[in-house]
């Protein structure tokens, strides 16, 4: 497989949101509690896009969506490989992850 050139970046950003977003679920706890929140996680991945760790960096207020921002991760791996331009054997990304019930 080819690495993606340096204008797929931004693609490659996109994908990776888009397979987490397609990773996440709402537990029935938070949504019978009408919790919503950002929780905020930082993960590192490796070139493969397998991820190698996952932490909560900044809480929702709610244990139960705090603890599927950490579990979509998981559940999303391997994510997208990581392009050729973006350095390193490691990569490690923070995001914001959104609950919401609107």
């Amino acid at each position: 497989m080819e690495a993606p050139a340096s204008s797929d970046v931004p693609g490659w950003r996109s994908e990776l949101i888009g397979r987490l977003q397609r990773a996440k679920r709402y537990p029935d706890a938070a949504r019978a509690h009408d919790d919503q929140g950002i929780a905020t996680v930082t993960f590192t991945i490796d070139r493969g896009g397998h991820v190698l760790s996952v932490n909560l960096v900044r809480g929702s207020g709610s244990q139960s969506l705090d603890e599927e921002a950490v579990a979509l991760v998981h559940r999303a791996d391997p994510l997208p490989a990581v392009p050729a331009e973006l350095a390193g054997n490691t990569l490690t990304l923070t995001l914001p992850v959104t609950f919401s019930l609107r």
